[in-house]
């Protein structure tokens, strides 16, 4: 396998007219452009350049490669212009993109020049992009811990119950995990994990909520909770507007800490000064309790 960095003090060698030359050049040894036009020879098993004292000059077979030289340095340089010119790839689950990435992808690029692509999808879906190779970096709600990913906690969300102001339960500071089960608990998006967290945190509770499914999204779930078809346990963020306008009210769970451990997901071995390692180290800056 050719080496670039040979390759080009090759070149240098030969547009300089000399060994020492192209070491004032390049900023190394005469020693190392020596080393590495001797590797470069090894590697063609081929002579390339006539050493004389105070020049040098090709060889049949270094004039030869010199057109192929070029047309391999300037394909490593667009190379190198292709990937850096393109976009950075997040994909993130509906709640996350919807509710709390936007000021994080806004500080991001106003900071860093990098094109950035925004998808947002089911978290199954996302999990889907980011093991496909179609996304170079993932936020969701939760992971699965395959293999061939790093995985870090990028913010704690804390869950509330959302009852429409003329709920029986909206005049109330908090509730009982008990009392769930006595009203229509709607759900949103499936794959979420919410439900896997409160049977975690309710235990046998849990098992008896009245669970009304489909609504498909966390705007649908809020639009029927208003309506007064039932209550629902979301994220905190997700409803901030909607409680400031008074349209809904949120309440907490009597003496049971509920929240979510959000995840932001990167490929093993990422480059330092790849984009997605930008944007993580960032978002981890900016990164809530």
């Amino acid at each position: 396998m050719l080496n670039l960095l040979h390759t080009k003090t090759f070149l240098t060698v030969i547009g300089e007219g000399g060994f020492r030359a192209a070491a004032r050049e390049l900023k190394v040894s005469p020693s190392t452009i020596i080393e590495h036009i001797n590797q470069l020879e090894e590697d063609l098993a081929a002579i390339l350049i006539v050493r004389r004292r105070g020049a040098v000059e090709t060889t049949p077979h270094g004039a030869a490669f010199v057109p192929l030289a070029r047309a391999m340095l300037e394909t490593a340089a667009r190379s190198r212009t292709l990937i850096a010119n393109a976009p950075l790839r997040i994909a993130a689950s509906s709640n996350i993109g919807t509710y709390l990435l936007q000021p994080q992808l806004a500080s991001f690029q106003a900071n860093d020049p990098c094109p950035t692509d925004l998808w947002i999808g089911a978290n199954a879906a996302v999990a889907e992009r980011l093991a496909t190779g179609n996304a170079d970096v993932a936020l969701m709600e939760w992971w699965d811990e395959r293999p061939g990913f790093s995985a870090q906690t990028w913010r704690k969300e804390k869950l509330v119950v959302i009852v429409a102001p003329e709920h029986p339960f909206a005049k109330r500071a908090e509730i009982e995990a008990a009392e769930l089960a006595t009203q229509s608990l709607l759900g949103g998006e499936t794959g979420t994990g919410t439900m896997t967290l409160l049977k975690a945190k309710l235990g046998r509770v849990s098992g008896q909520f009245k669970a009304v499914g489909g609504f498909g999204s966390t705007e649908a779930v809020k639009r029927a909770v208003r309506a007064g078809r039932g209550l629902s346990i979301v994220m905190a963020a997700t409803v901030v507007d909607e409680v400031a306008a008074g349209q809904l009210v949120a309440l907490p769970l009597k003496a049971i800490d509920l929240a979510k451990e959000l995840k932001i997901i990167t490929p093993l071995y990422l480059p330092s000064a790849a984009p997605a390692a930008r944007f993580v180290a960032r978002a981890m800056e900016g990164a809530g309790p």
